[in-house]
């Protein structure tokens, strides 16, 4: 395996400041089932950068075929 086919991983600092939202408010979406899990690595948390893109264009995805309508 190379390294182009693994993902981009993201600790929940990167990923709040990607998202600027706060430790909290990923805690709770991640528990709400509203954003995806981590995976747990030892003591750390991560998330894939792809599943994180995948959760972005299916959020934003009514928005954007609104946009082109």
């Amino acid at each position: 395996m190379n390294d182009e086919t693994l993902p981009r991983l993201l600790t929940k600092a990167d990923l709040c400041d990607q998202l600027t939202i706060s430790p909290r408010t990923l805690e709770n979406m991640v528990k709400a089932g509203d954003f995806p899990p981590p995976v747990r690595i030892g003591k750390h948390v991560y998330w894939s950068q792809k599943a994180v893109t995948a959760w972005q264009q299916r959020l934003f995805s009514a928005q954007e075929s609104w946009a082109l309508s």
